[in-house]
């Protein structure tokens, strides 16, 4: 088992594809790509304002909010859908038209975006306690922290401010074992043809 801490002071903020708000990468590969030919990329992002979400063609997302609560609205006569940070992540397909509104005040959002065909991912609530980790070295897994926390697996321990993100990936037979002292969200990451 190998990991790296990914810490929220580090990130860099950059203007979302259609310019009207602000993105920080989390973690994207592969490493150096853009946002014309990642394989996939998770990112957080401040909604302040209501709007289009920029169209991703052959992307699929993930969206998690993590602060505040946030209506999309797909059009098409459907019901909009609110997420918060009780809910479920809530996937879609990056290239359908969609807007957002923030209600009652900013949003923080999770996007994790994966090539369609290429790779799929996930992202779940993990609650407090010991975690299993099957080794899988076809994934990418990664832990957000939800509140300041502290990792724990094997002899290593790991110190998270909230939202830092700990990249971890299993290269041995064994199960690991992770002591999570807090909430945090589950990010799992895998090649499509991993599951064929």
């Amino acid at each position: 088992m190998t990991h790296r801490v990914l810490r929220v002071a580090d990130r860099i903020a950059r203007p979302w594809k259609n310019g009207g708000g602000v993105t920080r990468d989390v973690c994207a590969f592969p490493a150096g790509s853009t946002m014309d030919d990642f394989d996939w990329r998770l990112s957080m992002a401040e909604v302040r304002e209501a709007g289009p979400f920029s169209s991703f063609p052959g992307i699929d997302r993930i969206l998690m909010v993590l602060q505040g609560r946030l209506e999309l609205d797909f059009g098409a006569g459907d019901p909009p859908i609110v997420l918060s940070p009780d809910t479920a992540a809530y996937p879609f397909p990056g290239d359908v038209a969609v807007d957002g509104t923030p209600i009652g005040g900013p949003v923080t959002d999770l996007n994790l975006m994966v090539r369609r065909g290429l790779m799929t991912g996930a992202i779940r609530h993990l609650p407090a306690g010991v975690i299993p980790i099957a080794p899988d070295p076809a994934r990418t897994r990664m832990l957000i922290a939800t509140g300041d926390m502290t990792v724990r697996y094997g002899t290593i321990v790991c110190e998270l401010a909230r939202f830092d993100a700990l990249l971890v990936s299993t290269t041995g037979e064994q199960e690991e074992r992770f002591e999570l002292s807090g909430p945090s969200l589950l990010i799992d990451i895998v090649a499509a043809d991993a599951l064929a």
